[in-house]
């Protein structure tokens, strides 16, 4: 804004003023620029605020006597005005205590119920760490499992052939138990397999579900403390 956009803007809004009053306050506001020169009017804009807020002040000293308010480098300055503006010393003591109070409401809370939500919260977690170590656990021993029974079917298998040459039952018995142990070990190997590409994702997701409630919780019961 400059200073042609603000001088028409508080003519405008000073419309409803009798001439002389409305010719005195724009006459004044010309001089005001005139004197602080052109390359200073950025700063007597920004001096003086919005032409609403100078239209307001204007207005608000009309009905004035020459002891209440008189035109100044800042504009109109009427001490009535002022004085609406202005809060009670006793109001403004009366709101920082109301304030004081609050926060001091809110720490009580938080310190009491932090206990409890830490220890309900810990628990849920602990709990959640407990099932997902065990399924763990169940995926290790399927490896375990797994591996075990291929190798020693292939073993069996193995050393089955060789004795079908002298022993050709104990060879063919110890082929067949060798083709169990694989069979096994397959089975382990698909189980194994399941658990990692569908079990364990699923478990990660409800961990991650679990806590991300648990502290979305915590935040709502901070945030309710605060509005208290």
């Amino acid at each position: 804004m400059n200073r042609k956009e603000f001088m028409e803007q508080l003519e405008r809004l000073l419309a409803d003023l009798p001439d002389g009053d409305r010719e005195d306050a724009i006459a004044y506001y010309h001089d005001y620029f005139d004197e602080a020169g052109e390359e200073n009017e950025a700063e007597v804009i920004q001096e003086l605020g919005s032409p609403g807020k100078v239209a307001a002040t204007i207005m608000a000293g009309m009905g004035r006597d020459s002891s209440r308010g008189e035109y100044t480098e800042a504009g109109y300055q009427d001490s009535r005005f002022k004085e609406r503006m202005q809060v009670p010393a006793d109001k403004r003591q009366d709101g920082q205590r109301r304030g004081a109070g609050r926060w001091a409401l809110i720490i009580v809370l938080i310190v009491f119920a932090a206990p409890v939500l830490l220890g309900v919260g810990g628990g849920i977690i602990g709990l959640i760490l407990g099932l997902l170590g065990a399924l763990l656990g169940v995926v290790a021993a399927a490896f375990g499992g797994g591996i075990g029974c291929l190798a020693g079917g292939v073993a069996s298998v193995a050393v089955g052939i060789g004795r079908c040459f002298g022993d050709p039952g104990g060879g063919l018995m110890m082929i067949g138990s060798g083709m169990v142990a694989l069979a096994i070990g397959l089975l382990f190997v698909i189980l194994l397999l399941w658990m990692i590409f569908t079990v364990l994702p699923g478990a990660f997701r409800m961990v991650v579900d679990c806590c991300s409630r648990i502290l979305h919780r915590g935040k709502e019961g901070i945030s309710r403390e605060k509005n208290l």
